[in-house]
């Protein structure tokens, strides 16, 4: 009886099905993501992937973006490094590693950046063979320096690297993934979305919620982004709402961001039925 009453209030807190499909908004989220990451768009794919870097400490996300380290396409790669770190799976640390042997600049610097992250010295070894213009066998080192001095999106993605393994800062991911998607823009409220992330502010809420439906998609994706971590049970409405979303980057924007409401929603519900 008690574990009956426990599930009841789980499904209850979790804003139970929707009655069109009978998934739970998690559900209907994961669909989201998981369809994205196996699109045969390589925009797509990078915006799922994207979105999955946020759900930190979910296995789940981390086999996903695994898995992409294989993609086909040298940008899906990097990507998936990059979330990888993001994501803290040091389990994952092998698999960069081979990454970072990747004959393409993007993603050995990528699997740098991510080994960084995660607090191993490996992911030096690249940033200082580019520095000195040589290579050290055995070491992961890039096969082409001069390919890595005429690629642009390399070297600010290097820079990306640098600023996050020194200081590492909400908006990383995210400027990476404009990188990564060839926009040099970085709009300033864009950056403004991803600075407020983790304001506490009431009335950075209501700023972000109303960013989430500007007329810019790259604003509303990164207002989704700042909004899930602040994983409000109480935005779980307006996230859900974003699932149809006529751009495929923010619709797994609002996916990531149901997940993490749903998990913390979960959390909170198993905690109050075992103290009752």
């Amino acid at each position: 009886m008690h574990s009956t009453r426990a599930a009841l209030l789980l499904f209850l807190l979790l804003g139970g099905s929707n009655p069109a499909s009978g998934q739970t908004p998690a559900q209907r989220a994961w669909d989201i993501l998981e369809k994205g990451h196996a699109s045969h768009s390589t925009k797509e794919r990078i915006s799922a992937i994207h979105a999955l870097s946020g759900l930190l400490g979910n296995s789940r996300a981390e086999d996903l973006a695994e898995s992409s380290i294989q993609d086909r396409n040298a940008e899906v790669r990097a990507a998936a490094a990059l979330a990888l770190g993001r994501l803290k799976s040091s389990h994952s640390i092998p698999l960069l590693k081979q990454a970072q042997q990747d004959k393409n600049a993007r993603v050995a610097l990528a699997a740098s950046t991510a080994l960084l992250s995660l607090g191993d010295p490996s992911g030096y070894v690249v940033y200082r063979d580019v520095l000195l213009r040589r290579r050290k066998s055995g070491e992961g080192a890039l096969e082409d320096e001069k390919r890595l001095v005429k690629d642009p999106q390399a070297l600010s993605l290097m820079m990306l690297g640098v600023g996050a393994g020194f200081a590492p800062y909400a908006g990383y991911a995210w400027a990476a993934f404009q990188v990564l998607s060839k926009d040099y823009a970085g709009p300033v409220r864009v950056q403004a979305a991803q600075k407020l992330a983790t304001d506490p502010d009431p009335e950075t809420e209501k700023a972000l919620v109303k960013a989430a439906t500007d007329k810019a998609w790259k604003v509303r994706v990164a207002a989704l982004d700042a909004l899930a971590q602040h994983a409000d049970p109480r935005l779980m409405d307006t996230l859900v709402a974003h699932l149809s979303d006529k751009k495929q980057p923010v619709r797994c924007a609002a996916a990531a961001a149901v997940i993490r409401v749903s998990c913390a929603k979960e959390s909170e519900a198993l905690q109050s039925a075992t103290a009752h």
